[in-house]
């Protein structure tokens, strides 16, 4: 896992973001400005971008330059760099490169597979700030569904607890249920209203998941559902 405050936050990545997707918590740094970044197009693999991939992309771009060696990078996939023309700091951004983020040592390496090239070392500075969700605090509560998608029976309590444990204003998990399948290999996020696509976006990236449209699980009462899948631990 990756800290990004006091409390261990969940594994993250970059999700398939449908309406928008910011993260509030997440400050960028250069020449000691900090600026408000909002990553909108960034293809969330929590943990779906495997360990192995992990591995395998840490290996290639170590050849290239020195990467942090005490800590895991959350890696994400650059989809539409257009969505990234206010970020500065991703300026040299191409669709289809990675994005290894190393919180520990605030730098985040662009890299091109395509072409084995370092694009660019940019500054990344995670400070412990409160994690937020768009559009939610106490008066406008983000209401969520657990769902168990998976062979774990225990995973829905885990995943209820490390969001918790982020203490997010106006986040609330408002009941757990078994899925119809425990077949779900990755974990998703559901706006049930139609209303909450960004906040659906925000929290698939919290907790590891993708965003999901569609589902054959009966939709519970509340604002997001959210099936846990094998790949969340």
């Amino acid at each position: 896992m990756i800290k990004l405050s006091k409390a261990q936050l969940l594994i993250i990545g970059v999700a398939v973001v449908i309406g928008g997707l910011a993260i509030n918590s997440w400050r960028l740094s250069r020449q000691n400005k900090k600026l408000g970044i909002e990553i909108e197009t960034l293809k969330k693999d929590p943990q779906s971008v495997a360990k192995e991939e992990i591995k395998e992309l840490v290996g290639k771009l170590s050849k290239l330059v020195v990467l942090p060696a005490d800590e895991e990078p959350v890696v994400a996939t650059v989809t539409d760099k257009e969505k990234l023309k206010d970020q500065p700091v991703f300026a040299r951004a191409e669709n289809g490169d990675k994005i290894l983020i190393y919180s520990k040592a605030q730098k985040a390496y662009i890299y091109r597979p395509s072409t084995n090239l370092l694009v660019d070392v940019v500054p990344v500075n995670i400070g412990n700030q409160q994690i937020t969700i768009s559009g939610v605090d106490e008066k406008n509560p983000l209401k969520i569904a657990l769902v168990n998608g998976s062979k774990n029976t225990g995973i829905s309590n885990e995943l209820e607890k490390r969001i918790m444990e982020k203490n997010i204003p106006g986040v609330l998990v408002v009941s757990k249920a078994t899925a119809k399948s425990d077949s779900y290999e990755k974990t998703l996020v559901l706006d049930i209203t139609g209303k909450m696509s960004r906040q659906a976006a925000e929290v698939a990236l919290l907790v590891g998941g993708q965003v999901a449209t569609q589902s054959a699980e009966a939709f519970p009462k509340a604002d997001l559902m959210i099936i846990v899948g094998a790949d969340f631990k």
